[in-house]
């Protein structure tokens, strides 16, 4: 009997341990698949990240561009009004030229024939007389010699303005086409974007299911009060969904010098540790409960993935690693993987 209850407690107990060797490789293998998808998603996200960046970079280079033809245009239009005021001018000149003209031969016309005889009869001495035909041929050369000079600078002018507007019309003709070139550039831009989108947020549901399994040996947040991620002064450069030119930001950015110290909001098991993308070195921390904080652009991190943190405790130091233009530091909560308020959690958003 004895024996009989022996084997039975052995083969129970074979078969526990069974049992619990089956879950432990079917966990550890749904996290080493989770973790080969993650990576697989994060080289991804990092070849688009590059497209992205080389695309913002020929929008802002078509685009000063089109700004350079706009500048272009509004000289040459300036040229064009320029133009076109000196020639109604030219043209006031030639009217008001041609009827101080008009009035004299009006005078000196009769009846389509020249009225030298008025010339010669109201002509006192021989002296008058030579002084007056001099005098009336001298009038219609130097009105000839004017009209001639003003219908030759307005000959210049209507050229110079049929010019110009060539100029003008050319330019408009290129900027048409960088007009659609830079639409093609922002449709593609948007359906990188949109990958990239796509790719985070499966990137972020990967990232909170591992954190999940790798936290599930105790890690649980029930809530409390979270420590603020620096001891030092700062200055909030970036508030959490400020609107960008790519994205809504996540987070909050807090600038401070290189190599400030940065400390865990919340106590809970480390995710990520390291060079992360546009993050640059960055530290994950799972709090349990689907809630999970992010700390970006460190300088340096001292904590490694799987290592348990305390609230309060130090994780790296502030820099300007990844996609940052200064010394600061990253800070934003996610929740389900998606990025939420921080100001519930460190009083500032």
């Amino acid at each position: 009997m004895q024996t009989s209850f022996t084997k039975k407690f052995f083969v129970l107990v074979l078969i526990a341990a069974v049992l619990v060797c089956f879950t432990q490789v079917t966990f550890g293998s749904s996290t080493k698949e989770k973790k080969k998808q993650l990576k697989e998603v994060q080289s991804q996200k990092d070849d688009i990240s590059g497209e992205l960046d080389e695309m913002k970079a020929k929008i802002r280079k078509s685009q000063n561009t089109l700004d350079s033809l706009s500048s272009q245009i509004d000289k040459k239009q300036e040229q064009i009004d320029e133009a076109e005021t000196a020639l109604q001018k030219t043209k006031a000149k030639i009217e008001e030229r041609n009827e101080g003209l008009n009035k004299r031969l009006r005078a000196m016309y009769k009846s389509g024939t020249i009225g030298y005889v008025d010339v010669i009869l109201g002509s006192n001495s021989v002296e008058e007389l030579v002084t007056n035909v001099d005098m009336v041929q001298k009038i219609f050369s130097n009105d000839q010699t004017i009209l001639t000079e003003l219908k030759a600078q307005k000959t210049e002018i209507d050229e110079q303005e049929t010019k110009l507007q060539e100029q003008k019309a050319a330019l408009d003709k290129q900027k048409k086409e960088r007009d659609e070139d830079q639409a093609v550039l922002v449709a593609q831009k948007k359906k990188l974007q949109d990958k990239y989108d796509t790719l985070s947020a499966t990137e972020s549901k990967l990232k909170d299911a591992i954190a999940k399994a790798q936290a599930a040996g105790g890690v649980v947040y029930s809530g409390g009060k979270w420590a603020f991620p620096l001891h030092s002064s700062y200055t909030l450069t970036s508030h959490y969904g400020e609107a960008r030119s790519y994205e809504s930001h996540p987070g909050v950015d807090l600038a401070v010098p290189t190599g400030t110290p940065v400390y865990a909001a919340q106590s809970g098991k480390v995710v990520t540790a390291g060079s992360y993308g546009g993050y640059g070195n960055a530290v994950m921390i799972y709090h349990g409960n689907n809630v999970t904080s992010v700390y970006g652009h460190n300088s340096r991190v001292v904590v490694s993935v799987g290592q348990t943190v305390k609230r309060g405790q130090l994780i790296a130091y502030a820099g300007s690693t990844g996609w940052s233009t200064g010394p600061h530091v990253h800070f934003e909560v996610r929740v389900n993987g998606s990025p939420v308020s921080t100001q519930p959690y460190i009083g500032i958003s």
